[in-house]
C-alpha cells in the first residue's frame, strides 16, 4: 500500500513538473512569436513607405525631365515670321526700286541688239536702262551710256540699293552699264550675239573695269 501511494505521488509529481515546464515554454515562446510578427510588420511598413517615396521621386523626375508639352504650347503661341516677311526685313526694297528690279529681271533672255530699247527689238546696255526707268518710274534718262554715267548721281558702295546702276569702262572708247538687283548682282545686255543676263560684281572681268555706282533716283 505504501508502495502504491509512493508510485501515485511520483506520477503526480512528474505531471506537475511537466505542466510547469510546458507553462514556462509557453510563457517564453509567446513573446518571441509576438516579437517576430512585430518585426515582420515593421519591415512591411518600411517597404511600403519606401515604395511611396520612390513613386513620388520618379514622378518629380519625370516632370523635370519632360517639360515638353508646356514648352510646345509656349512655342506654338509665339508668332512665326513667314518667308515673305523675312525677305522684306532683309531687303526692304522701296516699291519704285522693286519695280525696276522686276522689269530688269523680266528682260533676262532678250537678245542683244545695238541701238535696241525694247523687248521686241532687243536691247543694248544703255537701251535696257532707258527701258527700265521709263516703264518702272515713267522717267526719261539720257540714251547713251556715257551720258547716263556723267549725269547720274554718284553714290558710294555703302549706299548702293537695287535699282541703282553700275558703270564700267570696257575699252578706250567703250562704256558699259547694268542695273543692280541686290546680292552683289546686276542685269545687263552684254554684247552682240548674247542675251540679257545676270552677272556678279565679284566677277574678275567686271571688277577690274568698274567705274562708278550711279542713280537717277
Amino acid at each position: 500500500m505504501k508502495k502504491l501511494s509512493a508510485l501515485l505521488s511520483l506520477i503526480v509529481l512528474t505531471q506537475l513538473i511537466s505542466a510547469c515546464s510546458q507553462g514556462r515554454y509557453t510563457h517564453y515562446q509567446h513573446p518571441q512569436r509576438n516579437q517576430q510578427q512585430a518585426a515582420v510588420q515593421q519591415e512591411q511598413n518600411a517597404q511600403q513607405r519606401q515604395g511611396q517615396r520612390y513613386s513620388q521621386q520618379s514622378s518629380s523626375r519625370r516632370q523635370v525631365q519632360n517639360p515638353a508639352p508646356q514648352a510646345s504650347q509656349q512655342q506654338a503661341s509665339r508668332p512665326q515670321f513667314s518667308q515673305q516677311t523675312q525677305q522684306s526685313a532683309v531687303y526692304n526694297i522701296h516699291p519704285a526700286r522693286n519695280r525696276m528690279v522686276q522689269i530688269a529681271t523680266s528682260a533676262v533672255g532678250t537678245r542683244y541688239k545695238w541701238g535696241g530699247d525694247s523687248p521686241q527689238k532687243g536691247f543694248d546696255c544703255s537701251g535696257l536702262m532707258t527701258y527700265v526707268h521709263k516703264n518702272a518710274l515713267g522717267m526719261n534718262i539720257p540714251r547713251t551710256t556715257a551720258k547716263q554715267r556723267d549725269r547720274s548721281r554718284t553714290i558710294p558702295f555703302q549706299q548702293l540699293q537695287p535699282g541703282d546702276m553700275l558703270f564700267f569702262k570696257t575699252g578706250s572708247r567703250t562704256n558699259h552699264v547694268g542695273v543692280y538687283i541686290g546680292n552683289r548682282k546686276f542685269v545687263h545686255a552684254p554684247s552682240s550675239g548674247k542675251r540679257v543676263t545676270v552677272a556678279s560684281m565679284d566677277n574678275a572681268y567686271w571688277h577690274k573695269r568698274f567705274v562708278k555706282f550711279g542713280s537717277f533716283l
